[in-house]
């Protein structure tokens, strides 16, 4: 009897194990990728000691508030999350490097990055043939329409900001045929600005449009305010992060070049005023995010938390909201996820992400399998130089659909 129930008893033991075997592979896979029953292991990208890492420390201090706060109630289904910073310093070549590092060394579960759209546009191609998801912080609609699979959008479209300034000038400031000047960066959101605009002025009635270009690192802006000047702007638009935005404000006050200036996102924070001085009177901006003295019940716990851990940090402003955000979406995504995290309900939980109200962080967000982008909404703001803060002069705006 023994003899005859050996190829049996073979058959199903070879069984269990190629079934046991499979879900045993199956369960290395994702612990290889960064997750273990207490942990889950994240990557983020950012300029930390590159040009444009003013922006950036402060963006690194929200995100990791958020993740610590997370962590010290329990982490997310009983993982904690652990956070890996590496700095790209805004170099394409150090982004390739930090993601392989992330990828192959660290074994992250999921990314954020890079610190610029070039170098995020380096590494989506080598997220997706990884398989890896990735919040990539950048504005250019050409890398999430049509969606795709694996990457989603932590911030507005850079033509999304444009749009909404337009809007501004001719809705509210209600200035006539005015003559309109960009001052650009030689950069890739730079130009996806500079293109959104070269679109609007054909929509609306601009009387004359110009476009002054600067290379990413000068802080010397005395060339481009004297071609600004020979034009006579009716209001000056700028795309610039805060060491640049304040050097043209100076620029503009010594050579005594008076208009309107409006700042985009990354300009309209409280460290451009703070360094611009009396300069930055009268300047406007766009930010999709709020501000640190509102009372509202998300900006209350993002204050709350971030005082927590970093009591002596200096810039209160929107990179803070930015920081923030991004850890709200991994938490998020991974709270969606449920128990059972692979990638596949991490993605899942991502696109679960529907009609949820920020409290104040930012506007009313969503995601879904056929759209990747979260923000849609900005407000203007005006600086205030008595308080060296940027003040809210508009509600949450949502800009029109064009044809473009």
């Amino acid at each position: 009897m023994q003899i005859r129930k050996r190829p049996f008893v073979f058959i199903l033991f070879t069984s269990l194990i190629l079934i046991v075997g499979n879900g045993s592979l199956s369960y290395c896979d994702e612990m290889i990728t960064g997750v273990t029953d207490k942990a889950v292991k994240i990557g983020i990208m950012a300029d930390l000691t590159g040009p444009s890492a003013d922006t950036w420390i402060s963006f690194a201090d929200g995100a990791k508030s958020y993740l610590n706060m997370v962590n010290d109630t329990g982490g997310v289904h009983g993982r904690k999350i652990k956070y890996i910073f590496e700095d790209d310093r805004y170099s394409i070549p150090l982004a390739l490097s930090s993601f392989k590092k992330l990828v192959f060394k660290d074994k992250i579960f999921v990314l954020q990055g890079a610190s610029g759209v070039g170098h995020t546009a380096a590494i989506i191609p080598l997220a997706e043939k990884k398989k890896i998801p990735l919040i990539a912080p950048i504005g250019d609609k050409k890398y999430f329409e049509p969606a795709r699979k694996y990457i989603f959008c932590p911030i507005p479209w850079y033509q999304d900001q444009a749009k909404v300034m337009i809007e501004y000038i001719f809705n509210d400031m209600k200035l006539k045929n005015p003559t309109i000047a960009l001052l650009w960066p030689d950069v890739a959101s730079g130009k996806e600005t500079r293109d959104t605009l070269r679109e609007l002025v054909k929509v609306y009635p601009v009387q004359k449009y110009k476009e002054v270009v600067f290379p990413i690192g000068i802080m010397d802006f005395t060339s481009e305010i004297l071609t600004l000047k020979r034009l006579k702007p009716d209001i000056v638009l700028i795309h610039a992060d805060p060491p640049r935005a304040s050097s043209i404000l100076r620029s503009a006050y010594r050579l005594r070049f008076t208009t309107h200036f409006m700042v985009a996102q990354y300009g309209c924070v409280d460290k451009t005023i703070e360094t611009s001085g009396k300069t930055a009177a009268g300047l406007l901006g766009v930010n999709c995010f709020g501000t640190w003295d509102d009372n509202s019940k998300g900006v209350n716990r993002l204050r709350k938390a971030t005082l927590a851990y970093y009591p002596d940090i200096r810039h209160k402003d929107a990179t803070i909201f930015q920081g923030w955000f991004m850890g709200f979406l991994f938490g998020e995504a991974l709270k969606n996820a449920g128990m059972d995290l692979t990638r596949e309900t991490f993605l899942k939980g991502m696109e679960a992400i529907r009609d949820y109200d920020t409290q104040g962080i930012c506007g009313v967000i969503s995601f879904g399998p056929d759209d990747h982008k979260s923000i849609e909404t900005h407000k203007i703001y005006k600086a205030d130089i008595k308080k060296n803060k940027f003040i809210p002069i508009t509600g949450w705006r949502r800009p029109k659909a064009y044809d473009f």
